[in-house]
């Protein structure tokens, strides 16, 4: 376990204070945590059913800056695999949400050799497959799964409900995902950089389901949620304003909005 050599890594990414500070407060939680990390690691019963750091949340750190696997705990990363591996391929476990992997490392533990392999077998085998890809990320789902791959990092996501939809091009790339599982129609429009428009076409709705949202907590992810009728049918709008800092809107929040909108009337 290295890790004392990544701390500019994960001072870059905290980005907290200034940056000597920044280095200085990595250099102490890595410290820290490699204290904890090997206490751990010794019971290996713990390490493997009840892990120091809440699900697995100090690798998936380690990992989300891009540290190489052999530099990691390495009796942690094994638990970390053969939990994923179980729960993606034989659906045993807790359910694993905002799990990190490299993408080398997730497809060899699904055991096939690319993208293209993982794509064209799980389509056959899995309900309700669908994929969609923006520049250098992907979003792949099916059987109540979600992956989101970043080529750009090599890194992977498995069911990544806290992703931020923090840009234009992943709000777009989630919306397209999310039309085609629901069976909704739907088209987005970046009206500022930081503004944007989704409508979803939602046949049938009556008013009081419309209101029922927009009176839901999951109306206060987003800035506005309205209704319109074009042409005899029913539009649901919502507006997303992102800032510069939190609070981000979530993949979880979007899925769920698509979720509410295809039960509207039925």
């Amino acid at each position: 376990m290295e890790l004392k050599k990544h701390t500019n890594q994960f001072s870059r990414r905290i980005q907290l204070l200034d940056e000597t500070a920044d280095k200085q407060l990595a250099k102490e939680l890595i410290a820290m945590h490699e204290t904890k990390c090997k206490a751990c690691q010794d019971d290996r019963l713990r390490c493997a059913t009840r892990p120091a750091c809440k699900d697995r949340n100090f690798l998936n750190s380690m990992i989300e800056i891009g540290v190489a696997t052999e530099d990691l705990p390495q009796f942690c990363y094994s638990q970390n695999i053969e939990q994923i591996r179980r729960f993606v391929l034989e659906r045993k476990g807790r359910r694993i949400q905002n799990r990190r992997l490299p993408i080398k490392d997730l497809l060899q533990l699904l055991g096939v050799s690319s993208i293209r392999h993982f794509t064209t077998k799980f389509k056959k085998i899995w309900s309700n497959f669908s994929q969609e890809q923006e520049r250098d990320v992907m979003v792949v789902a099916g059987d109540s799964l979600l992956f989101r791959f970043d080529f750009h990092r090599g890194i992977a996501t498995v069911n990544p409900s806290k992703d931020r939809v923090d840009s234009f091009s992943v709000f777009q790339l989630y919306c397209r995902l999310f039309s085609t599982i629901y069976g909704l129609t739907s088209t987005v429009k970046d009206v500022t950089s930081n503004w944007w428009i989704l409508s979803i076409t939602v046949e049938g709705a009556d008013t009081a389901g419309i209101r029922s949202i927009q009176k839901s907590k999951l109306a206060n992810a987003f800035e506005a949620i309205y209704s319109k009728e074009v042409e005899d049918k029913v539009h649901l709008y919502v507006e997303v304003v992102q800032s510069e800092g939190p609070p981000y809107l979530m993949a979880e929040q979007l899925q769920e909005l698509f979720v509410s909108a295809s039960k509207l009337g039925k």
